[in-house]
């Protein structure tokens, strides 16, 4: 009976593998797709208004309102 429950264990991972590699495959698609639409919402080139309400809509961080700071020391 013990070789019958290692055998059923032994061929089950191959079809779960599949299935774990499909499904983090999607989960990094989807990450990047957020990573794309955080940046939208925080690039302050786009209305404020209309960033807010994607943000709030999507459950995400709402853009602050406040000029970015200066890069690399640079005055604005």
């Amino acid at each position: 009976m013990t070789s019958q429950t290692t055998d059923v264990a032994s061929s089950a991972p191959l079809p779960l593998a599949g299935a774990l590699r499909s499904a983090e495959t999607e989960l990094a698609r989807l990450r990047g797709r957020i990573r794309t639409v955080a940046e939208f919402i925080h690039d302050e080139a786009y209305d404020l208004a209309a960033r807010h309400a994607l943000a709030q809509r999507l459950g995400l961080p709402a853009p602050s309102q406040a000029p970015a700071p200066a890069r690399n020391g640079a005055t604005p």
